[in-house]
């Protein structure tokens, strides 16, 4: 019986098993049994992935412009889906046409703005330049400034210089200029609107499947899970950040511009406004490349209160709006510092056009994340075995304890 009783009490032989750190053996390609077919297939893939690409090119910036409003629209998607009570057509619908709303509501406003007063500073121009009041008061305009360079004691232009026609020129070419740009502007709404009713509609179909797409794109990655959810997770904020931070504060700043030059009586302050808006973009200069020839303006019409009125409230006022507001816009993501994402920006809107100015911070974000993923699975494994003084050690297996009583282990 004893016997018995030991040998149901004796631990069961420990089973073979391969260490924690053995690799497991590559996979047998059981469906491509040749190298031919491995290569074969590769080579069909690429060959589809081109004509791929090659069919959706002239669609690409419309579907990124769909990606990005529906990471940013996304929160207002999921509250609209809870409100009507799970149906997700209806609340996408609605989302696309809120920011279909958004989006064509203040462009209307502000195309009509700019198109009437590019007209009507072009017709100003044309009729003072034929009636000679225009001519009468920039010859005033110029006999002022030589005199303040002759009491300055500063140099006066050569004589072979005539100061009169190259104003006049400049003036004449500007009238025609804004003319033709202001009807080419009116003429091209109509295929923005054609893209706009494209980027709505795929951007309504992203909002009903977008996360079960990117699932599939997560599927296709060979990178670890986690890694693919840091670049997401990373590029979603920079597309929110980006468009936020910029387009809100542009638009603000714009808006507050035109306010400043209509109350000092710059001319076409709501068109000057509106010009600010994607000068704000711009990085470091920013909307310092309308304001401040406005300040010139002011004071070569003599009106110098107001020209010091005009210098101080955007360097005060509007400077702040950028100062503040945008870096709490911009929480959430990972600091840059300012060079690198002036010269994304810059770079972006030089290859890509406008919409570059989201691409390119886009596109820097997404090397950061990879650098990042580098240095967390390449440089620092590889140096933690340097700092501990030798390779790790393997993982020690936990000791076995027998079946049986407490009691039993001095068996």
């Amino acid at each position: 019986m004893a016997d018995q009783k030991d040998s149901q009490q004796a631990p069961a032989p420990p089973e073979a098993a391969a260490p924690p750190s053995a690799v497991p053996p590559p996979e047998d390609w059981q469906e491509f049994p040749s190298r031919f077919a491995r290569l074969f297939f590769g080579a069909l893939t690429l060959l589809v992935l081109y004509y791929s690409y090659e069919i959706i090119k002239p669609y690409l910036v419309d579907i990124f412009l769909a990606l990005v409003l529906y990471f940013t629209a996304r929160p207002l998607y999921q509250a609209l889906t809870r409100l009507l009570f799970g149906m997700r057509a209806l609340a996408s619908f609605l989302t696309c046409l809120l920011l279909a709303l958004v989006i064509l509501l203040p462009l209307f406003t502000l195309v009509s703005i700019i198109a009437n007063q590019a007209l009507e500073f072009s017709a100003w121009v044309s009729r003072g330049l034929e009636s000679g009041a225009l001519w009468q008061y920039l010859t005033g305009r110029v006999a002022a400034v030589k005199e303040l360079l002759q009491r300055l004691n500063l140099p006066l232009p050569p004589e072979q210089f005539k100061l009169e026609d190259v104003v006049k020129t400049v003036l004449t070419s500007a009238s025609v200029f804004i003319y033709t740009n202001a009807v080419s502007l009116l003429k091209g709404f109509t295929t923005f609107l054609l893209d706009l009713a494209l980027v709505l509609f795929v951007a309504f179909f992203l909002f009903l499947q977008g996360d079960d797409f990117i699932e599939e794109i997560k599927k296709l990655s060979p990178l670890d899970p986690r890694h693919n959810e840091e670049i997401l997770a990373e590029m979603e904020a920079t597309i929110k950040a980006t468009l936020w931070s910029t387009v809100v504060v542009a638009f603000i700043q714009g808006a507050l511009g035109g306010l400043g030059f209509y109350l000092t009586g710059v001319p076409q302050a709501a068109f000057w406004g509106t010009v600010m808006i994607p000068a704000s973009v711009i990085p470091v200069v920013g909307a310092a490349l309308i304001w401040v020839p406005a300040v010139g303006y002011l004071i070569f019409q003599g009106a110098w209160t107001k020209a010091a009125g005009l210098a101080l409230y955007f360097i005060i006022f509007v400077g702040s709006i950028d100062n503040l507001l945008k870096p709490w816009l911009m929480k959430g993501t990972r600091p840059t510092p300012a060079i690198f994402i002036m010269f994304s920006i810059l770079g972006g809107i030089s290859y890509f056009g406008v919409i570059g100015f989201i691409i390119g911070p886009l596109i820097l974000s997404f090397l950061l994340s990879l650098l990042n993923i580098y240095r967390l699975t390449i440089l620092e494994a590889q140096a933690a075995p340097a700092l501990q003084g030798g390779p790790p050690a393997p993982p020690k297996e936990p000791a076995r304890q027998p079946a049986g009583r407490p009691g039993d282990s001095n068996r």
